[in-house]
């Protein structure tokens, strides 16, 4: 499978994968502008034990004394002793597995112990300056926005987050608006504006096959379209040329529309050797070090296809009640977001959420001034 192929594959299977095996992370804000941020996680007993090092660590974050670990095994109680003692442990699971009950059709009940890891910030600010992915995380390097705003408006008080994540950059020299419109690449990454409405299934179904042949049409084109340069740079290895390096620049695209643009599967050696009947262009290809094999394995290293290993289960939690949960799914007083690479694909992502908590202080300071304007108005002293 060529590299163009796999990038395809690879996006693919990435949306796939980012369906089940995201991180949970949780944010809460307080009324008071303080914040926390929590993740959870299944654990070995050797991570309870305080062995944190990266390959017994599943969170996103390095797990040190700013981080407040609470943890259990199955039913138990939690408890925040960490690390804990191998004689606690292995207490708690004796007593629990003793409690438990035989399971149906013999399904075994997980060993893993599950934990909070919790670490409180002052304020927005705070959090900004001071929460860090790891360095082995890909996300490690992106450097996110965070603000909160608070507007006092007596009876009310209302909150705006905000979290902004930059736009991804990647070596594509072919922007996606030769493919799609603005309206459409946003709608394809993000999920907004919503421009499906008064379709119906089929109608749905049909337009977004059509987003989706943009989309690969896009990304086929631009591996296309470097792969090329890098074979224009090294042509003149190769001694009977069958073309010049003027005429063989000019037919890129027409090469590219003739035997690429509607091919499922391809190999540009291939293709060129076809095109020009000759089988030259293969000595490009089983050189030493070739030039091209190292820009196929390249490019599927490359930090852009990276971001798309990781994805976050977000949740938000504001004070009081939300009033605008942009484009997340609101559950109770919980906002959840499917937070993955693709939404940054066409621009920066900007999480916005809106509350409003009640003052109630102010109703009720407001309802004794009318009670005294009233009673005022009503009562008069005798003269």
């Amino acid at each position: 499978m060529n590299s163009i192929i796999k990038f395809l594959f690879y996006f693919s299977v990435l949306f796939v994968l980012s369906c089940t095996e995201s991180t949970n992370m949780l944010t809460v804000i307080k009324s008071d502008g303080s914040c926390y941020r929590e993740f959870n996680s299944k654990v070995n007993q050797a991570f309870l034990q305080g062995d944190t090092t990266s390959k017994l660590n599943p969170f996103p974050v390095d797990i040190n004394s700013n981080w407040i670990v609470s943890w259990k095994f199955r039913d138990s109680n939690w408890f925040t002793e960490f690390p804990a003692s191998k004689s606690k442990i292995d207490s708690i699971v004796k007593s629990i597995k003793s409690k438990s009950k035989p399971t149906v059709g013999g399904e075994q009940k997980s060993d893993d112990f599950y934990v909070h890891t919790r670490r409180n910030y002052a304020s927005i600010e705070d959090m900004a300056a001071n929460f860090k992915l790891k360095k082995s995380h890909k996300w490690s390097e992106m450097k996110v926005k965070y603000t909160l705003e608070k507007k006092f408006r007596w009876f009310y008080t209302y909150y705006i987050y905000r979290e902004t994540y930059p736009k991804i950059k990647s070596n594509f020299d072919i922007p996606i608006d030769k493919y799609m419109s603005n309206e459409e690449a946003l709608f394809w990454f993000t999920g907004k504006p919503d421009i499906l409405k008064g379709m119906n299934g089929i109608e749905i179904r049909e337009y977004v096959g059509s987003l989706e042949n943009k989309y690969n049409k896009w990304i086929t084109y631009n591996s296309w379209n470097l792969e090329y340069n890098v074979l224009l740079k090294n042509y003149s290895k190769i001694k009977k040329q069958p073309v010049s390096i003027v005429r063989l620049e000019m037919l890129k695209d027409t090469i590219f529309d003739s035997k690429v643009k509607d091919a499922e599967e391809y190999s540009m050696e291939k293709v060129l050797n076809n095109y020009f009947k000759t089988n030259v262009f293969s000595i490009l290809w089983n050189e030493k070090d070739s030039q091209l094999k190292k820009f196929e394995k390249d490019f599927d290293e490359q930090d852009f296809m990276r971001f798309f290993t990781e994805s976050f289960n977000y949740r938000l939690i504001m004070p009081g009640k939300i009033i605008s949960p942009n484009d997340a799914v609101m559950s109770g007083d919980t906002v959840t977001i499917k937070l993955t690479a693709y939404r940054m694909v066409p621009s920066d992502y900007k999480i916005e959420v809106q509350s409003r908590k009640v003052n109630i202080w102010a109703f009720i300071l407001s309802g004794i001034i009318l009670l005294v304007a009233a009673g005022s108005f009503i009562w008069k002293p005798k003269k």
